[in-house]
């Protein structure tokens, strides 16, 4: 399967972290806008003095929902970030 193929049911699961809720949400805001993304779950949880957001998105390829965690991370309001691709998630 090309890397840039989108399967139906590909989900990517991004987790980062953030120092307050406003921060997260603007980071995720920015994040869809850019990417087209289709938002398919959307998590906040403080954990001590930071926010952990849990992102979940389809309609990407792997290297899509690459480019995204990418430009998350670079961007304001994002202090750490992890990615997984799950394949056949509805």
């Amino acid at each position: 399967m090309p890397e840039l193929e989108t399967t139906v049911g590909d989900v990517h699961r991004i987790v980062f972290a953030s120092p307050h809720a406003y921060a997260a949400l603007g980071a995720v805001e920015r994040a869809l806008v850019r990417s087209g993304a289709e938002l398919a779950q959307l998590s906040l949880k403080p954990v001590g003095r930071i926010i952990e957001t849990t992102l979940k998105v389809r309609g990407l390829s792997d290297a899509e929902a690459d480019a995204l965690a990418e430009a998350l991370a670079k961007g304001s309001g994002v202090n750490a970030l992890r990615i997984e691709h799950h394949r056949g998630l509805a």
